[in-house]
């Protein structure tokens, strides 16, 4: 009988030992190898084949170090989660050449040092934010956090911001927006630390193209992920010859030389597989339109960004008011309209805008200034719009597109319902836009309905030169198949300038201190057109985030607190009594 007694308790401690070693195991194997199980309809949690070619790709180590921890709202809280979560299975799918730190930059830090430390991440691209926390409890708090991250890989670091405010979304969509983004860019950083640059981008030169530090910003990200040239495609300007000088020489006469001449600059422009053209301010001549025509019907890929009316900010700095002229862009006009695109003569007036400060009274207020209506991304369906934010239009105009069977046309930016167009030439005035700005039944007036400034042309393509003339040495295409972006506003790429020659981010508003989505939707655009890594498909991914009700865990949060609480604590006592009870019947003695 007391051997069996014995035996017994040795038998329960064995489980018991063996259970311990057991959930030990497991542990051990879960630090060891990550994996997630995606149960959820939208495979949320399920990478992307791009991902997971861009975490393969890795030769060697690379540090991820994410700065978003420490005491922060729930919110903030899910965004770092599915940051961490995303990046463990980047590093299981690297064969653990990720390195993954998670730090909180504040930790032990004076209130003295926050400023300097946040300049310091500025410095550096990543980029702040203020995390305002008022859930679930009586009183607001407010901390500065910074949801970005750095990759450093090969000599190289690269931030990524995970998180950009738009002040017209509430917070929990904000939040969806950067985790529906989350893989984005932990693949885009991906990406620029182990990219070979082998797509090259062209920028048209020649004709007052807008290639100067106005868009220094933008061009400063493009070249992290292309090569980036500009090419003189005017041949009446003596400095687009210069490259060929040696060449040109032996042409027999002055005509020959100019056939030479834009046969030089079309192999040149061959090269490319994307052709940039940034608000010329004067008429393309018919050869410059020549060049772009064969490039695009031999496949290239163009993005034409044009001002039909000129109008500039700039000028309010020395007049209260300014005349809006039509640019006379004749050629390039006839050109886009044979393409299949009609270039309007007009300036956009949307109420849906963003403001500007203007002088009342000896000091600046801001107004909602119609003529920088704000375009929100949403309202096309399109891949390149998905998961961008509000872009910021400056003095744009409209179009509208033929109807073509053998072209694919794609509305991009569509402005609100309310709207109004204005023909050029036209004046704009600061005391009038301020007087409108403040007066409904003028507002009441914007009724025009959604107004195109952006699409996406796709499919065959006609050549508006077929009964004009050809140059020897180039052989004429009539057609060929093609992409095209137009946009109806040169100042879409145009980033702000400080007073000391600083550059401002690519739609960021110095005055509203608004970070629109420009870059973000241009740099869609031209992945759209000519990027192989299919790293813009992620963006198709559609996600859902099924947040707590805020209201309701804010009048139940003493209830769920003592909920979770108590409920733990009476599983176990539940589970003690009834394991006793059946240890006891087990093992008692006859």
């Amino acid at each position: 009988m007391v051997m069996k007694k014995y035996s017994n308790r040795i038998q329960s401690l064995l489980e018991f030992i063996t259970l311990l070693v057991v959930v030990a195991v497991a542990n051990i194997l879960a630090n060891v190898y990550y994996q997630r199980v995606d149960l959820t309809s939208e495979q949320r949690y399920t990478l992307s084949e791009t991902s997971k070619k861009l975490s393969k790709g890795l030769k060697e180590k690379l540090y991820f170090r994410l700065y978003l921890d420490g005491e922060m709202s729930a919110r903030f809280k899910n965004l770092r989660n599915e940051i961490r979560d995303m990046a463990y299975e980047c590093r299981e799918l690297s064969g653990r050449k990720i390195e993954i730190e998670i730090i909180d930059p504040f930790e032990g830090k004076l209130t003295s040092e926050i400023s300097g430390i946040l300049e310091d991440f500025q410095s550096r691209g990543v980029l702040h934010q203020r995390d305002i926390d008022d859930e679930g409890s009586n009183s607001t708090v407010i901390k500065n956090i910074i949801p970005g991250a750095e990759m450093s890989y090969a000599g190289k670091t690269v931030a990524i911001n995970f998180y950009e405010h738009d002040v017209a979304m509430d917070a929990d969509n904000n939040i969806k927006r950067a985790i529906d983004n989350v893989e984005y860019e932990i693949a885009n950083g991906l990406r620029q630390c182990i990219l070979e640059k082998s797509k090259n981008i062209t920028v048209a030169d020649g004709s007052g193209e807008m290639i100067d530090n106005r868009v220094a910003d933008f061009a400063q990200e493009l070249s992290k992920y292309y090569n980036v040239s500009a090419l003189n495609l005017n041949v009446a300007d003596p400095q687009s010859a210069e490259p060929f000088v040696e060449k040109l020489k032996s042409a027999p006469n002055p005509e020959a030389m100019g056939s030479l001449l834009v046969e030089s600059l079309q192999k040149r422009l061959n090269n490319s597989d994307l052709l940039l053209v940034i608000k010329p301010a004067k008429d393309y001549t018919p050869a410059e339109l020549y060049l772009m025509d064969q490039f695009a019907l031999k496949g290239g890929k163009v993005i034409w960004m044009i001002d039909p009316v000129h109008a500039e900010i700039d000028s309010f700095e020395r007049n209260s008011q300014i005349i809006a002229m039509d640019n006379q862009l004749e050629n390039i006009s006839a050109s886009l309209f044979h393409y299949g695109v009609k270039l309007e003569s007009t300036l956009l007036m949307d109420a849906n805008c963003n403001a500007i400060p203007i002088p009342v009274g000896g000091r600046p207020e801001m107004i909602d200034f119609y003529y920088f209506p704000v375009f929100m991304s949403s309202t096309s369906p399109h891949i390149i719009n998905r998961n961008v934010g509000p872009i910021w239009g400056q003095f744009p105009a409209t179009l509208s597109a033929k109807s073509k069977t053998s072209l694919n046309v794609t509305p991009l930016l569509s402005s609100s319902p309310y709207t109004k167009t204005i023909q050029a030439p036209a004046t704009v005035d600061l005391e009038t836009a301020y007087m409108q700005s403040r007066d409904d039944r003028y507002r009441s007036t914007l009724r025009g309905g959604s107004r195109l400034s952006a699409v996406l042309l796709e499919g065959k393509f006609e050549s508006p030169f077929i009964y004009q003339k050809h140059y020897d040495g180039v052989p004429f295409i009539p057609n060929g198949n093609s992409k095209m972006i137009v946009i109806a506003d040169g100042d879409i790429m145009r980033n702000g300038i400080s007073g000391r020659g600083g550059i401002y981010p690519t739609g960021f508003d110095r005055f509203t201190k608004t970070t629109f989505a420009n870059k973000k939707f241009l740099l869609n655009c031209i992945d759209y057109l000519i990027d192989d890594n299919g790293l813009i498909e992620i963006r198709a991914k559609e996600k859902t985030l099924r947040l707590l009700d805020t209201e309701k865990t804010r009048i139940e949060r003493s209830y769920w607190q003592w909920f979770n609480i108590i409920a733990p604590l009476l599983s176990m006592l539940i589970f003690g009594v009834a394991n006793h009870i059946y240890r006891k019947r087990k093992y008692q003695t006859n």
